[in-house]
């Protein structure tokens, strides 16, 4: 879906809402606490632009759960309406180079650290999670940090170690560590890579 769309499809929260709450729960909600089906919707008139409109309350006597289908995600306790959030993650998913949080500022005509704040949100929940590496996998450690500098006084020793697992044809991943000694190496290579 491009940005044209994202706007069209979903301009107002209750299209965004019915959209989330379709992808979370396609069989149907369940409270996020329990898992119960037994569910009762509340539905209030929002008084200020900030509160949500749609709230669950769980109807087991030992749950008594409410909770809302942003709950739980990254839109969790957030004050911006929905539609900007859908706008803001089409901007990301658009841009080529990514998206800085001045270019936000201006698209979706909030404030810095609100679009800031979006732009870390996105990028974190779009971070894939690191998982365990299998098959032919090389490692390698390295010192990255910069030269000596007199007015700095940088310690032209002062270099964070560094150890990179790359799973041939497939995943990378990258580590400080802090030192690089053979029983952390052996430990880092222990818990990322799979035993066969």
């Amino acid at each position: 879906m491009n940005l044209i769309d994202v706007t069209a499809d979903f301009n107002t929260d209750d299209k965004c809402l019915d959209y989330l709450e379709a992808m979370r729960w396609p069989n149907g909600v369940c409270c996020i606490d329990c898992g119960s089906v037994k569910v009762s919707r509340i539905t209030r008139e929002s008084s200020t632009k900030n509160r949500r409109k749609r709230l669950y309350q769980c109807l087991e006597k030992e749950c008594k759960h409410q909770f809302s289908p942003t709950a739980g995600t990254i839109f969790h306790d957030s004050h911006l309406p929905m539609k900007k959030w859908f706008a803001a993650i089409a901007l990301i998913c658009e841009a080529k180079k990514g998206v800085s949080a001045c270019q936000m500022q201006r698209h979706l005509k909030v404030n810095y650290r609100t679009a800031w704040h979006l732009c870390h949100r996105i990028r974190e929940a779009m971070k894939e999670p690191a998982g365990i590496l299998g098959g032919t996998v090389e490692v390698d450690e390295t010192y990255i940090g910069g030269r000596y500098d007199k007015r700095r006084k940088r310690d032209p020793w002062a270099k964070m170690p560094v150890v990179g697992l790359v799973e041939r044809k497939g995943k990378v991943q990258a580590y400080q560590i802090p030192t690089a000694i053979k029983q952390i190496l052996v430990g880092v290579v222990k818990d990322r890579v799979s035993s066969g």
